[in-house]
């Protein structure tokens, strides 16, 4: 085939043919052939799915128990919460400003994201002229509700009495 020579290259294409041809026959007379197969099969997993099945159903009801615990848990927090707004405002109403902010205070211990505590502690912190601490309660009652007019208002108050009138006008 590497031959320049064109007899020669038909010459070595016929006898290759042959070869072939040859092989071919014997291989239909014989019958018999041996082949490899690569196919792998994959042992059951049977035992491993049902132990993920059992992990991730385990998993599942940790979870569900840890959110009933925590839903339970900021239900008593809320009504201790509630409980302490009221005597916050008791105190208020009476002019005992700092005990009305303890108060204020603790329930934010029990409740972070009960905004009426902030705007509550903001207003006395109000009448004891601690305008700065009034206007980070603010932003905290902001933070919990974006919408809280309430927040709104006693931070345009608390500006106004910093003098930052620019800054109040905005509330």
């Amino acid at each position: 085939m590497n031959s320049d020579d064109p007899v020669v290259q038909q010459k070595a294409v016929l006898e290759t043919e042959k070869r072939l041809l040859l092989m071919e026959e014997d291989q239909e007379e014989d019958e018999c052939r041996t082949t490899l197969n690569k196919t792998m099969i994959s042992p059951p997993q049977t035992a491993m799915k049902s132990a993920e099945e059992i992990n991730s159903e385990a998993f599942l009801a940790s979870v569900e128990k840890d959110a009933k615990e925590r839903a339970k848990r900021r239900r008593e927090n809320k009504v201790l919460a509630d409980a302490l707004k009221e005597k916050g405002n008791e105190a208020f109403a009476e002019g005992n400003y700092e005990t009305a902010i303890l108060r204020y205070s603790e329930g934010l211990e029990k409740l972070k994201d009960m905004k009426v505590l902030y705007t509550n502690r903001a207003q006395a912190y109000m009448k004891l002229e601690d305008y700065e601490k009034a206007l980070v309660d603010c932003e905290w009652a902001l933070k919990c509700d974006e919408k809280c007019t309430k927040a709104y208002f006693h931070m345009g108050k608390a500006n106004l009495a910093l003098k930052n009138y620019s800054v109040s006008r905005e509330c």
